[in-house]
């Protein structure tokens, strides 16, 4: 009986690690689908049984690293993402795989001590695979954009937009921002989502290349530092060495000012640009739509945003989704109806026929996302009470 017994056991075990293999699957950013902690969790042992048994498989560990740097999301006392370093290290320190996570890991501040990214990048952009996934182009987009390397950026910001790898939904509501802009105006925004398919709408589609994006995060680099002031004409000011986080946050006032001074009105900021960006300047910003713009003197704001969704927003795509959408595109196209709500007034009592054609697109752009229905509720409410 005891001999049956440590036969069941093995067998369950073995069954079990069988199973994590048959559970491995591909680990996308949250801006693509968000998972939560378990999940996570789970798909970091998936991973790593599939490299016990094939420790040279890139593949896997990738996503043995994905897995194990979204953990940190939920615990940021979590070291596993730094383990998975050293390991790959160890286990194929000689390859593309390797050095992505080792830049990746510096520039998330998981690293394993190293400061030096730059070596890292430049020997994964020496091994390009032939066929770059979504991690790829975004983290070299991202990167050679940062260094101003404007050469290789281009390129391979173009190669991602033909790739047909981006979100439509997310590329779609880039190119209505850019529409609502002046020309030559000035965007300045913070995340992936905001900054990454305005590079792709302008190289990719050669459209909007009057505009300037501004990766405020990036601010802290010299070289783009450099690069950006050289473009726009900007002596660059005075800063501080920083030696704590609130010099960091004074040279980054001091530098969007520096912008500011000079273009004034052509500068816009995204509405999903933290507001401590926005405080110095909260009293001068202007909501046109999708975009706040600066400006020293109040003007009729509403009427700019109504020309923008009659004349320069493309809509209709709000109406029904041909493919599953990344979680950042549900996102903003749900963000429509908070921005575009205070609008259905104006139409309700003047133009009816307006009124119900935006209504139909703001409550589509809310029933076609997959979030929970009490959010749903919650910004259908704002189309009955803007």
């Amino acid at each position: 009986m005891k001999r049956k017994n440590i036969l069941l056991a093995a067998f369950v075990a073995f069954s079990l690690h069988i199973s994590a293999q048959q559970r491995a699957v591909r680990v996308e950013s949250p801006i693509v689908t968000e998972k939560d902690f378990v999940w996570y969790v789970e798909q970091k042992e998936a991973w790593k049984n599939v490299i016990e048994k094939d420790p040279s498989n890139e593949e896997a560990w990738m996503n043995y690293y994905h897995a194990a740097r979204y953990m940190l999301w939920f615990n940021q006392n979590d070291t596993t993402a730094q383990q998975v370093i050293r390991e790959m290290g160890e286990a194929i320190p000689d390859t593309y795989t390797y050095n992505y996570c080792a830049y990746s890991a510096i520039v998330s501040g998981h690293g394993t001590g190293e400061t030096d990214g730059d070596k890292y990048a430049e020997a994964a952009l020496a091994k390009l695979p032939a066929e770059m996934q979504f991690f790829d182009y975004d983290r070299w987009v991202c990167y050679l954009a940062m260094k101003g390397d404007e050469t290789r950026m281009k390129p391979l910001a173009k190669r991602y937009f033909d790739s047909g790898i981006y979100s439509e939904a997310v590329l779609r509501y880039s190119y209505n921002e850019l529409a609502g802009m002046d020309q030559n105006g000035i965007y300045l925004s913070s995340g992936d989502a905001a900054i990454i398919p305005k590079w792709l709408i302008q190289e990719g589609m050669g459209m909007h290349k009057d505009k300037t994006i501004v990766c405020v995060p990036f601010l802290v680099v010299k070289e783009y530092r450099d690069w950006l002031f050289k473009k726009l004409d900007i002596e660059q000011p005075v800063l501080k060495e920083p030696t704590c986080e609130e010099d960091y946050d004074t040279n980054e006032q001091a530098l969007l000012q520096a912008i500011i001074d000079k273009y004034g009105s052509k500068v816009y900021f995204s509405v999903t640009t933290p507001q401590t960006t926005m405080q110095p300047w909260k009293n001068n910003l202007y909501n046109e739509g999708l975009l706040l713009k600066y400006s020293e003197k109040p003007y009729d704001n509403l009427a700019v945003k109504r020309r923008n969704v009659e004349e320069r927003y493309l809509l209709e795509y709000l109406l029904v989704s041909f493919r599953p959408e990344w979680t950042s595109g549900q996102r903003l196209s749900a963000n429509y109806a908070v921005l575009l709500a205070d609008l259905l007034p104006y139409y309700a009592q003047r133009d009816q026929k307006r009124y119900d054609w935006l209504m139909r697109l703001l409550v589509s752009s809310i029933d076609n996302t997959s979030m929970d229905e009490e959010r749903k509720q919650e910004i259908r409410n704002l189309l009955v009470n803007p």
